[in-house]
Order: C-alpha cells, then sequence, then structure tokens
C-alpha cells in the first residue's frame, strides 16, 4: 500500500473522529443549555415565592398596598386616590403613600433602588398603578377627544359638554401656538402632536364670531364710531385717563355718551381674550383689525419681552395706560357692556 493512499485513509479516520466529536459537543452544549433554562426557570420561581412572601409581610409597605388594592376594588379601579379636604384621614394618608412611591420611582428609574425594589414595582404594576399622572391625563383626554370627534365630527367642544374637555383643547392649541413662536413647550411632545394629527386634529382654528343678534351689530358699530370720534376730538383713546376730570366737574365730555366708552373698551378686551384662545366671542377679524387700527392695545403676548426694572412705555402726550373703568363702582354706562 502506498505511503498516499495510507495518508488519505488517516486523513479520513480523522475526519469522521472530529465530526463525531464535534456532534458530542454539540449535544453536550444543547444540555447544558436546557440544564441552565431549568436552573433558571427555579430561580425565577423561588425569587418570585420569595416576593410573594415579602410581600405578605406585616410592614407598613405592605399594609399600605393592601390599602390601595381594596381601595382600587371599591373605587371602580380607581389608584390615583385623588383627596380633597373633606377626604378621610386614612384616604389622605393613603394618597400621600401613592404620591410618594411615584417619588421613589424616579429613583428607581435612574438605578436607585433605596427606596423602592423591583418585586415592589411589579406589585403596583399588576394592579395597573399611574406613576406618571399628567401623562395618563393627557391620554385620558385624548381617549374622550377622539371619541367626541368620532361622534360629532368636530374638535368644537362646549364648555357645558365637558369643561375638562374643553380646557384639554384649549391649552393644545395655545401650546401649538407658543411652539411656533419658538417657545419651549415640554408637555406638547412631537409623539403628542403626531396623535393629534392621526384623528386630523384642527390645530389653528379660524373661529367665527358668536352668531349676533342685528341689535348688537347696531351697538359695536354706535359705540365704535363713538370712540373713533373721540379720538378725532382728544387725540387717543385713553377714555379712562378723562373719568376723574369729568366725574369731579372740572371739565364736561365733548359728547355725555363718551362715557360709556370704557366700559366698552373694557368688554372688547375681555372679548379679544376669547378671540385669541378660539372660543366663542362677539370679535371677528375685521373687528379686531379695525380695533387695533384704531389704537386699541390688547394682552401683551406671551413671547414678546416685558420692560425689565417696572420702567413704563412711552404713552402720548397727557395719556395713561387704560385701564377697567373707574364709574363702573357708580354704575355709568353699564349697559354697554353686554352689548359688544
Amino acid at each position: 500500500m502506498s505511503s498516499a493512499l495510507v495518508s488519505g485513509l488517516s486523513a479520513d479516520h480523522s475526519a469522521e473522529r472530529a465530526k463525531r466529536e464535534l456532534v458530542q459537543s454539540e449535544k453536550a452544549v444543547v444540555d447544558a443549555r436546557q440544564k441552565l433554562a431549568e436552573a433558571e426557570a427555579r430561580h425565577a420561581l423561588a425569587k418570585q415565592q420569595y416576593f410573594e412572601a415579602d410581600l405578605g409581610r406585616d410592614c407598613s409597605w405592605n399594609k399600605m398596598y393592601r390599602q390601595l388594592v381594596a381601595h382600587r376594588e371599591a373605587n371602580d379601579g380607581d389608584v390615583l386616590v385623588l383627596t380633597t379636604k373633606d377626604s378621610p384621614a386614612e384616604v389622605k394618608k393613603l394618597g400621600k403613600w401613592v404620591q410618594n412611591q411615584r417619588v421613589h420611582y424616579k429613583y428607581y428609574l435612574n438605578g436607585d433602588n433605596r427606596f423602592i425594589k423591583a418585586h415592589r414595582v411589579d406589585a403596583l404594576n399588576r394592579i395597573g398603578f399611574i406613576w406618571n399622572v399628567l401623562e395618563y391625563s393627557w391620554d385620558a383626554n385624548f381617549q374622550l377627544l377622539e371619541r367626541y370627534y368620532a361622534e360629532h365630527g368636530n374638535f368644537n367642544v362646549p364648555r357645558k359638554h365637558s369643561a375638562k374637555l374643553n380646557s384639554f383643547v384649549t391649552n393644545v392649541r395655545k401650546a401649538m401656538r407658543r411652539k411656533n413662536e419658538g417657545l419651549f413647550q415640554k408637555e406638547l411632545t412631537e409623539e403628542r402632536i403626531n396623535r393629534l394629527n392621526s384623528i386630523n386634529f384642527v390645530w389653528d382654528m379660524k373661529h367665527p364670531a358668536r352668531q349676533r343678534t342685528a341689535g348688537e351689530n347696531v351697538q359695536f358699530d354706535h359705540l365704535y364710531d363713538l370712540l373713533k370720534d373721540f379720538k378725532e376730538t382728544y387725540g387717543h383713546v385713553m377714555v379712562s385717563k378723562m373719568m376723574p376730570i369729568w366725574r369731579t366737574g372740572d371739565e364736561k365730555p365733548a359728547k355725555p355718551e363718551y362715557k360709556r366708552l370704557p366700559f366698552f373698551i373694557a368688554s372688547v378686551r375681555s372679548e379679544h381674550e376669547l378671540f385669541v384662545e378660539g372660543k366663542p366671542c362677539a370679535l371677528d377679524e375685521e373687528r379686531v383689525r379695525k380695533l387695533t387700527d384704531l389704537g386699541i392695545k390688547w394682552k401683551k403676548p406671551a413671547h414678546e419681552p416685558r420692560i425689565a426694572g417696572g420702567g413704563k412705555r412711552k404713552r402720548p402726550a397727557g395719556a395713561e395706560a387704560e385701564k377697567s373703568p373707574e364709574g363702573a363702582a357708580n354704575g355709568e354706562g353699564a349697559t354697554a357692556t353686554a352689548q359688544v
């Protein structure tokens, strides 16, 4: 037999032996993994039993936890435990404990488990504990809004339907306006914006003025013309500046009806706040433009800087900042207020 043939047979035997050893090694790995899985399962079971036993111990945390479970069962799944000044003392104590768990959980998320252990977090999770109340409240309001839109086909939630949902809609629109103005709005995240967009939420609603009667339209036009006439006479629209002078009799108004104007200005300013928030009001874009052009100053937008150090803006000669009419206490011109 040649040496080449002998070498070939030897190589074949070595290969077969290596294959057998590989199969045996793979089987050993499988067996080891199975034993590891069984060991981990036994460890998890023992750990769970220990935790369950720990939750059964007579200690203050477990006592409060059991009270929370009982409260949840008795109050339709409530785990927020919101309290008022009239709440029983034990409910107030439970509410405070719930708040403390949320504080402890923040430490836990940062790797500090001195205040609450993992098995206690798991125990609270099993009963639906709410760790972030603001997030929960936002989600709950979003679901209500989604349902309202499905039923009504719009997002114009009347306050009488739900004051809570009405405020939610107003606040998210206001947050978006501020976000667009470059102000940081941590409550309006991109994820929340996307969720609202997914239901075709209307962000910049051009809210029409509420339906006005013919009499109200005539009243607004009359008072606007009166204010315009006042400006032509005195050179400004700071009507409240003139009220003390007229009241003392040192000077009489060029027209007696001018005494109605402070109430008119106060009314349109109140209506303008509703207009900015997109709520039903007596103003529309045309009326706002006309009043602005005439010189009415509105509430300063949040994104504009305030004057530091208590400084004052430069005013027209002899003029003062418009205030609520001083004559309100005397009842002068009261009929104009409700007629804007």
